[in-house]
């Protein structure tokens, strides 16, 4: 699986992911200085296994 497709966009700034995430997506980083917006199946089936975190929850 290519990660970067996985991924989407990459957001320098939390406050930008986290306007344009709908409610049904979450905000997820690996290294607090780049952020991505991704669906819950993305992160439970592949990044939650590479170490990124959730720092915007479904529906914030």
């Amino acid at each position: 699986m290519d990660l970067s497709q996985l991924l989407g966009e990459k957001y320098f700034s939390l406050d930008a992911a986290q306007v344009d995430k709908s409610p049904e997506e979450l905000v997820v980083t690996n290294n607090d200085e780049a952020y991505y917006i991704v669906s819950s199946e993305a992160y439970e089936q592949t990044l939650k296994d590479l170490e990124y975190k959730i720092v915007v929850g479904l529906g914030e």
